[in-house]
């Protein structure tokens, strides 16, 4: 390979780390799905410098062995494929899980230096008191306790030195071999290792910028400033930057430990469970680690969350498709649930639907239909991404750490006892996704965007229809048309069109029973419908005027 494409060039320059790398892979002789994209000359070269004790562990077993020997970057990376089981596999995806780093806290000297370089003061002058010893030490960070100088006891969240700088240099080496290994390898370009790469880098990237985790509790705070019952550790702006964050102290024990003292601990989870069903549907923007060390317990059984490192948001057209998925499996709506599934999935172009339909249907009786006193989540995940494989379907990864997510949520109200399942507690949210989805603002996007897009349109379609005739004229372009009444066949789809969206619609506000409700009937769910049917016999009237629809 030409030493002057960009990805080589990049190899090259941190030729010694990339040693490291192929050493640790060569060493343990390549889990399979690393393999399976490399050549079986190299191959064989690896399996000679391979531990014999090593290659008798399983797959997931190495992998998490590999992602620890390589350091921060790794085991980071570990992390977020192991919510990507419809990528790596489940049996990989639950032992990077567990994946835990045990990184030496920094020096006191250390971390002081850094203080000097963001404040220009030692911690010592910052703070009232600051302990130099840490509470905790992990992957990118250690914690230290701190009280400020109006007596506020807070903890300090240190950046360990040098490790940002580490992490761009390996995101930088995997980027290129993802670019190397994706033009090479049909079947591992299959499974788009350039995508996921850059959404590994976005993630890391963001987990390192400790501003961005400023921001976000204080947007978390202002989501939650109605609900007394939850809190979110306060940041201090003017004792904060990129690589240090002064944030208050949550004083309590977490759920994992606190769970078996609870009086009534299946209603603290389930109060816990239901914050995140509203930070997801309601504001867009949630917590993506919701582990019982993230939850504490608080005074007066409040809930408290810590460790916003890590969130997903939710854009405004993801959010529409996830409403349709979640109001479809409410109504056990199969059709539509596949049809949300392929709306938000790459989808191969030869996707058998019946043999979809067929898989969801069958896991929609095993899994979903059960209580949750009887749900195997491991065979329900397992479940859930081999169907996904099977399909060759990839979700995107702000959907993929949702679906993580509400896994986890359900989990956890498993762990605990409780017999409720997650869909249960999304059921007193379907009237308010159903609401929302045709709010007048929401309407009135929708109707800006198609607006756009049909302006859009037609100051390209000029330009596009020319290149065509001038494909006509020269031979390239070859076909038979014949259009009578184009306006009016036109006139016929935009109505049946809008017939069907609006059955659609109103069909789900009924279902849902939206608000107001006149005799257990959702009246704007009546009403659409009316106007459904109205639309239907108009076009049935036109088409039969017009000799009949065969």
């Amino acid at each position: 390979m030409a030493k002057s494409d960009p990805a080589v060039r990049t190899l090259m320059r941190h030729r010694v780390r990339v040693d490291q790398i192929i050493s640790t892979f060569a060493r343990y002789g390549y889990a399979s799905w690393v393999s399976a994209g490399v050549p079986e000359s190299l191959r064989a070269r690896a399996e000679q410098f391979s531990d014999p004790a090593l290659l008798a562990m399983t797959d997931g077993e190495r992998v998490q062995r590999i992602c620890f020997d390589l350091g921060t970057t790794f085991i980071k990376i570990g992390q977020l494929l192991s919510t990507r089981p419809d990528i790596v596999g489940n049996e990989v995806a639950e032992a990077l899980e567990s994946l835990q780093s045990d990184v030496p806290a920094d020096s006191p000297e250390t971390v002081a230096a850094l203080f000097m370089e963001e404040f220009g003061k030692p911690p010592e002058e910052l703070f009232a008191q600051f302990s130099p010893e840490p509470l905790g030490s992990g992957s990118i960070a250690q914690v230290h306790a701190a009280t400020m100088h109006d007596g506020t006891d807070v903890v300090v969240k240190v950046q360990h030195a040098g490790i940002a700088e580490q992490i761009v240099v390996d995101l930088d080496i995997l980027a290129a071999l993802a670019a190397i290994l994706e033009r090479n390898d049909p079947d591992l370009a299959m499974m788009r290792p350039v995508a996921v790469t850059n959404e590994m880098r976005r993630s890391l990237l963001m987990e390192v910028n400790f501003g961005l985790e400023a921001a976000n509790l204080l947007a978390f705070d202002k989501n939650f400033a109605e609900e007394p019952d939850v809190s979110i550790p306060t940041p201090y702006p003017d004792l904060s930057s990129q690589r240090i964050l002064t944030m208050s102290r949550l004083d309590g024990p977490s759920l994992s430990k606190a769970i078996k003292e609870l009086d009534d601990a299946e209603a603290f989870v389930r109060r816990g469970a239901d914050i995140y069903i509203e930070m997801i549907f309601r504001d867009g923007l949630f917590h993506a680690d919701p582990h019982p060390g993230n939850i504490v317990v608080l005074a007066g059984d409040r809930v408290g969350l810590l460790d916003f490192g890590k969130v997903g948001r939710i854009s405004e057209d993801t959010q529409d498709v996830i409403d349709d998925m979640v109001l479809s499996a409410l109504s056990e709506d199969l059709d539509g649930l596949i049809d949300a599934i392929l709306r938000i999935c790459d989808a191969p172009p030869n996707l058998d639907r019946a043999a979809l339909r067929s898989d969801i249907s069958a896991f929609v009786d095993q899994y979903v239909r059960v209580g949750a006193a009887g749900l195997d989540m491991t065979g329900l995940s397992e479940a859930a991404n081999d169907i996904m494989r099977r399909h060759r379907l990839f979700w995107p990864s702000d959907v993929s750490l949702l679906m993580r997510t509400l896994t986890q949520l359900q989990g956890l109200l498993v762990q605990t006892g409780a017999d409720v399942r997650v869909m249960d507690l999304l059921q007193p949210y379907a009237g308010m996704i159903a609401a929302k989805k045709f709010a007048p603002a929401k309407m009135m996007r929708r109707t800006r965007r198609t607006v756009r897009d049909w302006d859009r349109f037609l100051d390209t379609f000029p330009v596009e229809a020319s290149a065509i005739l001038q494909g006509v004229r020269a031979g390239s372009i070859d076909f038979p048309l014949t259009v009578d009444g184009l306006d009016r066949n036109v006139n016929r789809v935009v109505y049946a069109v809008l017939a069907a969206s609006l059955f659609t619609g109103s069909s789900r506000l009924w279902a849902a029973k939206v608000p107001p409700v006149v005799g257990g009937m959702s009246l704007p769910g009546a009403v659409g419908t009316v106007a459904a049917g109205a639309f239907a016999v108009r076009l049935l009237r036109s088409s039969k005027r017009a000799g009949g629809i065969g």
